[in-house]
């Protein structure tokens, strides 16, 4: 519940944001790591905390565990329902302001977005960020056939979508909220 909670929450600032009633702050990004295909294989990364951990994928689900296996932080499935087929690639993240160690995570199926995620810890415990659904709160039009490629400019994160032709039909920059403790998004 904390975390819907939160996603409105980070909507309603996004919104304030765009029509100029809240500031944005800052989230520069300063690192960004290749970005690693998951695959039938195990990705390990660190957190943060460089505590390890690692991305494991079955081709239907995308597990983020403990390095043992034996905790399972978050679970990543397709937004479109089909749950086959998919391949997840993540990539790391840092950023100041505050200083943070996201992981970007990709969802495809035969060159279709199928679903996007930045997740990180908050208070210690990991969680979303950013999704696909957070993207919907912003006009994205989740029915609709899309490639999304992220980019960082000017330090900051941003996600564009293309549409079927190779057509831009959405962006929008990722920052942080001091104010809230939370990612925000403003369109483009």
């Amino acid at each position: 519940m904390n975390r819907l909670v939160k996603s409105f929450a980070c909507a309603f600032a996004a919104s304030l944001f765009i029509w100029g009633a809240a500031p944005a702050d800052a989230m520069s990004v300063t690192g960004v790591s290749q970005e690693m295909a998951v695959g039938s294989k195990t990705v390990t990364a660190s957190d943060q905390d460089g505590a390890k951990i690692k991305f494991v994928s079955d081709g239907k689900v995308l597990r983020l565990m403990s390095a043992d296996g034996k905790q399972d932080f978050l679970s990543f499935s397709s937004f479109d329902g089909i749950q086959s087929g998919v391949e997840f690639s993540v990539r790391a993240i840092e950023t100041t302001e505050p200083a943070k160690r996201l992981f970007e995570i990709n969802a495809t199926r035969d060159s279709k977005s199928c679903g996007y995620w930045l997740v990180g810890k908050h208070n210690g415990v990991w969680t979303t960020y950013v999704s696909w659904n957070s993207f919907a709160n912003l006009g994205f039009r989740t029915n609709r056939w899309h490639q999304l490629k992220s980019t960082i400019e000017n330090q900051q994160l941003v996600v564009t979508s293309y549409d079927g032709y190779g057509n831009m039909d959405w962006r929008a920059q990722v920052f942080w909220h001091n104010e809230d403790g939370w990612c925000g998004l403003k369109r483009f």
